[in-house]
């Protein structure tokens, strides 16, 4: 099975200078396999005020994964959260808060079917496509029972080292990357 964290590998390419085709890497990731399912993770921006721009933006990503969905990835769309942030000046004190949405849950919602799959005996293989080291004890709990865990992600964009080391196999982004990028538009 593969696992793909959506926010973690639009990062790692945005900082190689490209954008992935997810039903590429599939492919690519799964060539000589069985593969059984394939899930993307990913956020949307609520839009409660039904904002124009806001509204824009999020039926593009709705779009986009309904497309993942129409090639048979199954995606898990975690709702933003609101943030206010805080920022103090250094000269005036003066205090500003912005509001923000965030990301939170999407690593958990990965997390958690990585687990319960591999509890149901659903999969030999998963491959977790991010370089988030948040999913080191993940690995590990998984390997205990006897099931491979390989990560891949761009080897000099954003991965935490450790998850390279902890891997049953570390596949490089980077050097498949002709084969995965999206198509210029």
């Amino acid at each position: 099975m593969i696992f793909i964290d959506g926010s973690n590998l639009d990062g790692g390419a945005n900082g190689f200078g490209t954008q992935v085709d997810c039903i590429k890497l599939v492919k690519v990731l799964s060539e000589g396999r069985n593969l059984r399912r394939a899930y993307y993770y990913g956020s949307i921006h609520p839009n409660p005020n039904n904002d124009k721009s806001i509204a824009d933006s999020v039926n593009g990503k709705i779009g986009f994964y309904h497309m993942l969905e129409y090639n048979g990835l199954k995606t898990r769309i975690i709702p933003r959260r609101k943030r206010n942030v805080e920022s103090k000046c250094e000269k005036c004190n003066h205090v500003t808060s912005t509001e923000t949405f965030i990301e939170k849950g999407v690593d958990i919602a990965l997390a958690s079917d990585v687990l319960s799959l591999a509890v149901a005996n659903a999969y030999d293989v998963a491959i977790i496509v991010s370089g988030d080291y948040d999913f080191r004890e993940i690995i590990d709990i998984v390997q205990r029972r006897g099931l491979i865990v390989e990560v891949a992600y761009f080897r000099n964009h954003g991965i935490n080292k450790e998850m390279i080391r902890l891997a049953d196999r570390f596949i490089d982004l980077e050097k498949i990357i002709s084969k995965i990028e999206r198509d210029k538009r």
